[in-house]
């Protein structure tokens, strides 16, 4: 009778101390990510696009909810500049670009209580864009290339992504991952963009 009712009281407490162990991990969350993030430009005009190929750092703040294996999240996410000089036709051009996006997020964690767990992303929201484009003419300047370009489009955005998530705590999170981005169009061009980041996150 002893050995039943301690195999009972063992029992119990496994069960108050797993329940315990889950509320710890959902919650409201904050989450802070850094990374490098490439743009993709499609070949829309003259120029030669493959030579806007360069990674800028990226850093992103997120505010969350986790409940078991959903998580959803607002998300800003800051890129650094890219710069480049070309030449094409004759004609030479300074170009400066750079992308800043505002993102609603969704996550799946496969093994959400587990100490390691992989999962996968999806997120919608808009990006302000900021391109810059300053073109030289030799000779006589045409008006459809010569002088100075700005353009501070918001294009609706989308992202997919995956990647895994290692539990230190029951409240705190590392995450590394990838996500892919659809920007939108700009100045004939469509942008897309490949991140790979790593992240911490603490529930509160």
């Amino acid at each position: 009778m002893k050995k039943l009712l301690l195999a009972t009281s063992a029992l119990v407490l496994g069960i108050f101390a797993a329940q315990e162990a889950m509320a710890d991990c959902n919650g409201i969350y904050l989450g802070i990510r850094s990374g490098a993030t490439k743009h993709d430009y499609s070949k829309k005009n003259n120029m030669n696009m493959d030579k806007l190929d360069s990674h800028v750092w990226m850093i992103g703040a997120a505010l969350g909810y986790r409940y078991n294996y959903y998580r959803t999240e607002l998300e800003y996410v800051w890129r650094d500049k890219d710069d480049w000089s070309l030449s094409f036709g004759g004609a030479s051009s300074d170009l400066s670009f750079q992308t800043h996006s505002f993102m609603w997020n969704h996550y799946i964690d496969f093994l959400p209580y587990n100490w390691w767990s992989p999962y996968v992303s999806a997120g919608i929201g808009f990006t302000k864009m900021k391109y810059h484009d300053e073109l030289n003419v030799p000779g006589e300047p045409s008006e459809d290339l010569a002088g100075v370009f700005n353009n501070t489009p918001t294009k609706f955005t989308w992202s997919v992504g995956g990647g895994l998530t290692l539990k230190v705590t029951n409240k705190f999170n590392v995450d590394a991952g990838y996500r892919y981005y659809d920007m939108g169009s700009i100045h004939k061009m469509d942008v897309k963009a490949h991140e790979f980041y790593g992240g911490l996150r603490y529930v509160f």
